[in-house]
């Protein structure tokens, strides 16, 4: 029973882990989306969701519940950037080069 319920902690916590950076990666992404450097970013969300996929099917055996999970993890972050918004801005380089 200890192991069911240490196993289920981990998808709960790899499931927060998945919403939190790809919310942070489609930020980036749709930062960037002028900049090439945001293909980088949105290739990482794709290798993301792969990776969390394998994870669940490993942690629960099974594809369906993995794509289950997966699904409303995707509804949940669709949910945040509908509800929180994105992030808005634009880049500024560290060092600023003085003109003159």
């Amino acid at each position: 029973m200890k192991e069911k319920a240490t196993k289920w902690l981990e998808v709960v916590i790899e499931s927060i882990h998945f919403i939190i950076i790809h919310y942070a990666l489609s930020n980036m992404t749709m930062l960037l989306k002028s900049n090439p450097i945001f293909i980088l970013f949105f290739t990482s969300e794709i290798l993301l969701i792969g990776n969390y996929f394998r994870k669940l099917s490993d942690l629960t055996k099974s594809e369906v519940i993995a794509a289950v999970l997966l699904i409303l993890c995707l509804a949940i972050h669709i949910g945040m950037v509908y509800y929180l918004g994105r992030f808005v801005g634009e880049l500024v380089p560290f060092r600023q080069v003085s003109a003159g």
